[in-house]
């Protein structure tokens, strides 16, 4: 199988979907690996260590010509032309905020495989690392935004206590997953109040456990809370993803008319659609708006503004499936790792994610229907 890493094309993306140390075991096993130039540049990986590793150099589209593509974001409009019957693409696709895409790899036949969808043991395991990296960059986001010179209240979110008291900001985190978590723990290492809206009653109660000694309120989640909390926080952020499905707007434009004017926005899954009224996706170079006096906050690829450190977590993740599929076969792989199947949004051009499938009301097909 010819399998190649492709340079990303979203703006301000840094990340690379295979390291060097992952290249040398894909050729050691015996594969083809094709490197577009400069695709590890961001993260500091040059084309003289992928070629050590036993990969070829190539251009964008030679790269396109692959078995398997490895990615990191969803194609951008511009490569769809090269997409090809049977091809395989993996990677942080979001399918279900862009029926455009899926419509063209149904035409063409392409199968896609979201490592944001891959459940295993319960757990999005490939995202979680994207997912706590995001979670910790936003809190830190919602302290750079709250300064006047970009528009927010002019807070220092820590407070000062040094002969005096001023109290530090309060942050309110929708959601209550690894994103959430590690937006809490940033937030309260810089002293401010951290509030969690939370649907889950287990998920409370192990939230509570966990936060016993510390400055977090935990609310149950209902629209009636989440009205009422919103209009507390300096800085709001998001973590509400549904996987491989588009969220509902559960954040209204009322309530983001009842924030403070200044307080800072942030849609963690603003790549899956987001679930704040108000919200649009925005660039790593170009990051913010102000909408209702509120400066939001919208990137949707946070983790590529930090690409060393994203690409190395995300790499360790992905490649023992892609040894696998390259190893077995997409089908026997499949077959034999139910984590893998859980990962694949479309086969060949049919929709195999039910997320997916009603996020854009197309017709779902059971994957393992689908390949017997």
């Amino acid at each position: 199988m010819l399998v190649a890493v492709v340079k990303e094309l979203k703006q301000g993306e840094g990340r690379v979907a295979c390291t060097p140390e992952n290249v040398r075991k894909l050729t050691d096993a015996g594969h083809k690996v094709i490197v577009e130039k400069n695709a590890g540049i961001g993260s500091g990986f040059s084309n003289d260590m992928y070629e050590k590793e036993g990969a070829k150099i190539v251009t964008h589209e030679q790269a396109w010509e692959a078995d398997l593509v490895i990615k990191v974001k969803e194609p951008h409009e511009s490569e769809y032309q090269y997409f090809k019957k049977n091809q395989i693409i993996w990677g942080f696709l979001h399918l279900a905020s862009s029926k455009e895409i899926v419509e063209k790899m149904q035409e063409v036949g392409v199968t896609a495989i979201s490592g944001e969808t891959i459940i295993k043991n319960g757990k999005a395991e490939l995202l979680a690392p994207m997912s706590a990296i995001a979670g910790q960059r936003s809190a830190i986001m919602g302290a750079y935004y709250s300064e006047a010179q970009h528009g927010g209240q002019g807070t220092l979110v820590t407070g000062v206590h040094e002969n005096v008291d001023i109290p530090g900001s309060t942050y309110v985190i929708f959601g209550g997953g690894v994103a959430a978590t590690n937006a809490a723990n940033v937030a309260l290492g810089l002293n401010a109040k951290v509030i969690i809206i939370e649907l889950n009653d287990d998920r409370i109660k192990y939230l509570e456990d966990m936060y016993a000694e510390k400055d977090v309120t935990v609310v149950k989640s209902t629209p009636e809370n989440l009205a009422e909390q919103i209009k507390k926080a300096d800085v709001f952020i998001s973590t509400i993803l549904i996987s491989g499905a588009k969220p509902p707007k559960l954040v209204t434009r009322e309530m983001v008319k009842s924030m403070k004017k200044g307080s800072v926005l942030i849609d963690i899954a603003i790549d899956q659609g987001g679930t704040i009224e108000t919200i649009r996706p925005t660039t790593i170079s170009d990051p913010v708006y102000e909408e209702e006096g509120v400066i939001h906050y919208g990137v949707p690829n946070q983790p590529g503004a930090v690409p060393r450190t994203s690409t190395m977590a995300l790499a360790q993740g992905n490649i023992d499936y892609i040894l696998e599929i390259c190893d077995k076969g997409l089908e026997q792989a499949i077959k034999d790792n139910e984590a893998l199947s859980t990962g694949v949004n479309i086969y060949q051009g049919q929709v195999t994610n039910q997320g997916l499938a009603s996020s854009h009301d197309l017709d779902y097909k059971e994957i393992l229907n689908v390949i017997e």
